[in-house]
C-alpha cells in the first residue's frame, strides 16, 4: 500500500505530463477500476476455495512487473494499458488480504481486526504521496514507479517467507461459497454494496482531480502549490486517518455499527464542501482532515459489519463485494469528474463529489433498515 500511495499523486500529473486531457485523465482512473470490477469477484470466491497466500503473492508479482511497465510508457494508450494490469494486481492482493484477516478474528472482534487492517492500509496510502511527490521534485515522475516496484518485490517476499497458509492454521480449506449475485440477496451485504458504490463515486469524483487542484496552475484553478506540498497534505490526511482505525475498530465492536458508519460519512461530505473553500496550504489541510476523520470512523463498522456476514458466505466472496462495489463507484466517477472539471473548473467538482456521497449514505441507511426489519 506504500508503493500504491507513492504514485496516487503522480498519476494524474504524469498523464497530463505525456499529453492527456482532463478527459483522458479520469479515463485513466477508471481503467484500473475496470478492471479490478472485472476480476475481483471470480478471484474473491477463488480465494474461497483456493490458497489466499499464493493468490496474494501472485497479486503482488503483477504489482512488480507493472511498476517497471509505467515508467516505460510512451503515450496515453500504453499508460491506460499499464494502469488496466495495475487493476488486476490490486484485485488479486489487498481484497484477499483483507479477507484473509477477517477470517481470523474471533466472534465480537471484527472492529477490531478490520481496524488492524485498515490500519496498515491507510498507513501505508498515507506516507506515499509526500514521498512521491518528493521523489518526484529531487529527481523525475518515474522515480516513484521504481520504488514501488522495489517495495513491492520486498513485500512478495515477507509474504512467502513470513505468511502462513491458510489451511495449516485451520486445518482445512473452505467449502464453495455462493456466487456473486447470490452473496447480493444477503441485504447487509446489498446495503455495504450500495452504500460503497455510491461513496466511491464521489470519492472518484474529487481525489482524482485533488493533486491537480492543489498543485495545478492558478489559470486552471489549481492552487499552484509544489508537488511535494500536495503529497505531504494527502500523507497527512491518510495518517491522520490510520492511526485512528484501531480505536474506532474498537469502537465499532461495542456500539452500533450502522450509526459509525453514517457518522463517518457525514463527516466526508463536510470535508468535500469545505475544499473548494480552501485558498492556501492549511485550508486545504483542514479540509483534508476532516475527510480523512470520516474514513476513519466508518471505514472499520463497515468492514466488520461485512466481515460478519462473511462467515456465512465466505470471506473471500463477502470482501470481493465489497471491493468490487468501491471499483463499480470509482469507474464512473473519475469520468464524471473529468467532463465536470472541463465544463465548470476544478473547485465546482467538489460539491458534486460531496452531493453523490450524502446519496450514499442516505441509501445505506435506508437499505439496512429494511435487511433489519427483513
Amino acid at each position: 500500500m506504500l508503493g500504491l500511495g507513492i504514485i496516487g499523486p503522480i498519476m494524474p500529473l504524469y498523464a497530463e505530463n505525456l499529453g492527456a486531457s482532463f478527459v483522458q485523465i479520469g479515463l485513466l482512473g477508471s481503467a484500473w477500476s475496470v478492471s479490478r470490477f472485472i476480476f475481483t469477484a471470480p478471484i474473491g470466491r477463488l480465494s474461497d476455495t483456493r490458497s489466499k497466500k499464493k493468490i496474494i503473492a501472485a497479486g503482488l508479482s503483477v504489482y512488480a512487473a507493472v511498476s517497471i511497465l509505467y515508467a516505460m510508457a510512451w503515450d496515453f494508450t500504453s499508460l491506460v494499458t499499464v494502469r488496466f494490469l495495475h487493476g488486476l494486481g490490486s484485485a488479486m492482493s489487498m481484497p484477499v488480504a483483507m479477507a484473509y484477516a477477517a477470517g481470523l478474528a474471533p466472534e465480537g472482534q471484527e472492529g477490531r481486526y478490520m481496524g488492524t487492517m485498515n490500519l496498515a492500509m491507510f498507513a501505508g496510502m498515507g506516507m506515499g504521496p509526500f514521498i512521491g511527490g518528493s521523489l518526484t521534485d529531487l529527481f523525475s515522475m518515474s522515480a516513484p514507479f521504481y520504488v514501488m516496484g522495489a517495495l513491492t518485490a520486498f513485500s512478495l517476499v515477507l509474504t512467502l517467507v513470513f505468511l502462513p497458509e491458510e489451511a495449516r492454521q485451520r486445518g482445512k480449506v473452505d467449502k464453495p461459497k455462493p456466487s456473486f449475485r447470490a452473496a447480493l440477496s444477503n441485504g447487509v451485504i446489498r446495503a455495504a454494496f450500495v452504500y460503497r458504490t455510491v461513496s466511491a463515486l464521489g470519492y472518484g469524483s474529487v481525489m482524482n482531480f485533488l493533486s491537480i487542484y492543489i498543485s495545478g496552475k492558478p489559470e486552471i484553478g489549481g492552487l499552484g502549490l509544489s508537488v511535494s506540498t500536495a503529497g505531504l497534505i494527502l500523507s497527512l490526511g491518510q495518517v491522520s486517518s490510520a492511526v485512528m482505525q484501531r480505536p474506532f475498530g474498537d469502537i465499532a465492536d461495542r456500539h452500533s455499527k450502522i450509526l459509525l458508519t453514517l457518522l463517518g460519512g457525514m463527516f466526508a461530505v463536510v470535508g468535500f464542501a469545505l475544499f473548494p473553500f480552501a485558498d492556501n496550504a492549511w485550508e486545504v489541510l483542514a479540509a483534508q482532515l476532516v475527510f480523512s476523520a470520516g474514513g476513519a470512523i466508518g471505514q472499520p463498522a463497515l468492514t466488520a459489519m461485512v466481515a460478519i456476514e462473511g462467515r456465512k458466505i465466505g470471506m473471500g466472496t463477502a470482501f470481493s463485494v465489497l471491493e468490487s462495489a468501491m471499483s463499480f463507484g470509482m469507474i464512473a466517477g473519475p469520468i464524471v469528474s473529468g467532463i465536470v472539471v472541463d465544463v465548470l473548473g476544478l473547485r465546482p467538482v467538489f460539491f458534486v463529489g460531496g452531493l453523490i456521497f450524502l446519496i450514499g449514505i442516505s441509501t445505506f441507511f435506508f437499505m439496512h433498515r429494511y435487511a433489519e426489519r427483513r
